[in-house]
């Protein structure tokens, strides 16, 4: 698969402005250049992005869904690009690495409430798998990492804070009553269509013990699956299925109604948010930021 990153960012324009013509001025192309590049797109993922018969232009549900994936994808390479070009140019910086789920909705605010104790310091954050961070940290690339708990990391080498209990919880699209289009508590034999985290993900882990650990047989039926919570939401908030999503990435969903909760807080899996650092001594400006942790949060 041949795909280009300005493929991607004009997907995004044109899910922003409706229009190619507006697009195709905001990317610095002409129309047709513009729409050649959206054809190649869709030739690439053989598949439909654009319903170009409505008026204004919209994305289907495939490029809508495709439209997160896109959103990440360059956010995330944004990123590492940022973290590449400024490692070797700052003196007074703290490196963080975060799990790809935390980088989007926690770690923003995270850093919000130390704006007062970082004000004089840089920042970085590396995105990555969770895998891929925790070896940063064991390899003194990262100072950080912001991970859910994890026992990759064991005490004898590294400590760790608790910074925030959350939940992965079962959610879906509300009907035109604003009750659940799926439920788990319906003792009906009715399948329920499944929207799954990929195999390698650790919230699929997560799911998985609790449904093996479930006195309920509510059948579910796998009918998408996706590494990032965000796909899924997306998928979701269509009516396509039932998720477990994490609670911080959906609050405003659950606010608006764009997302309703399909079960009881039985099926609420706990997910316990972490800092993690190496037992050998940092930089000043990092050890000093643990000490401030420290003081607000718990120590294990």
């Amino acid at each position: 698969m041949n795909i280009e990153s300005k493929w991607l960012e004009d997907l995004l324009s044109l899910a922003k402005t409706h229009s190619f013509s507006r697009s195709a001025k905001e990317r610095y192309v002409t129309q047709p250049a513009f729409s050649r590049r959206i054809k190649a797109l869709e030739a690439a993922l053989e598949c439909k992005l654009v319903d170009r018969s409505s008026t204004p232009v919209q994305l289907t549900e495939q490029g809508a869904l495709f439209a997160v994936t896109a959103s990440n994808l360059i956010n995330q390479l944004r990123d590492s690009v940022s973290y590449l070009q400024s490692y070797n140019k700052r003196t007074e910086v703290i490196d963080f690495a975060v799990s790809h789920t935390l980088s989007l909705s926690f770690f923003p605010a995270f850093l919000n409430s130390l704006q007062h104790e970082l004000a004089n310091i840089n920042t970085r954050q590396l995105v990555a798998n969770v895998d891929d961070s925790i070896q940063a940290l064991k390899n003194g690339i990262t100072d950080f990492l912001i991970a859910f708990a994890t026992p990759a990391l064991p005490t004898e080498q590294f400590q760790k804070l608790v910074l925030q209990t959350e939940h992965l919880i079962p959610v879906c699209k509300a009907d035109e009553h604003g009750m659940p289009l799926y439920s788990l508590n319906n003792e009906d034999d009715a399948s329920i269509p499944y929207l799954s985290y990929s195999k390698e993900v650790y919230f699929n882990r997560c799911v998985d013990n609790r449904l093996k650990n479930s006195n309920n047989n509510k059948k579910l039926n796998q009918v998408f699956e996706s590494s990032m919570a965000d796909s899924l939401k997306a998928m979701a908030m269509q009516g396509l299925g039932l998720a477990w999503v994490p609670t911080f990435a959906i609050t405003n969903e659950l606010k608006q109604g764009s997302l309703v909760v399909c079960g009881e807080e039985s099926w609420n899996i706990p997910l316990t948010i972490c800092v993690y650092r190496c037992n050998h001594s940092l930089s000043d400006s990092a050890e000093n930021l643990w000490n401030v942790l420290q003081q607000h949060w718990v120590n294990e």
